[in-house]
């Protein structure tokens, strides 16, 4: 009777303990950015031998400790390094369907300080760049697609998924 009873409270024991580990790992922090938008936009050249070009942006919140140290966007046929400034005044996309042909202001403001510090919480805005070449490093998925990379001062490659992109009405140059 004495060792079921110490076996019971064995066991209840480990159980407790093993609740508050799964709760514990739970509340970690996660040093991952968060996205908030990814969008695309067309531009519609005025002359018909010219091609239209598409801008992609996406606007995270960093929160690693550390600093980045470089973006690369992974789209469907492309590798492009990209451009990083920090964002003010963010407010959530709001998309309408302006039939003039006319750009909408963005929903942020960009601040580019020239030489910036990003900080954990500091709101970015990666503007992939096309042109150079910029060799896929090795331990980088070439299957993968819709990705943006990231390093930081400290890491390996790291991945950020971009599950959709919002699609931005056309922009018609006269």
């Amino acid at each position: 009777m004495f060792a079921v009873v110490c076996t019971a409270l064995t066991a209840c024991a480990q159980t407790k303990n093993s609740a508050k580990n799964n709760s514990r790992k739970s509340s970690v922090k996660t040093d991952k950015p968060v996205l908030l938008q990814a969008t695309e936009q067309t531009t519609l050249p005025g002359r018909p031998e010219t091609e239209p070009t598409t801008d992609t942006r996406f606007v995270i919140v960093w929160k690693s400790k550390d600093a980045p140290a470089s973006f690369f966007w992974r789209g469907n046929q492309s590798w492009m390094p990209c451009d990083v400034t920090k964002v003010k005044n963010y407010k959530p996309l709001v998309v309408s369907n302006n039939d003039n042909g006319m750009p909408e202001p963005l929903n942020y403001e960009g601040v580019n300080t020239g030489n910036q510090d990003f900080k954990t919480g500091d709101t970015l805005e990666l503007y992939p760049v096309s042109g150079g070449k910029h060799p896929i490093p090795a331990e980088v998925p070439t299957e993968k697609n819709n990705v943006i990379y990231y390093k930081t001062v400290n890491s390996k490659w790291l991945a950020l998924p971009v599950d959709s992109i919002t699609e931005l009405p056309s922009i018609a140059m006269p």
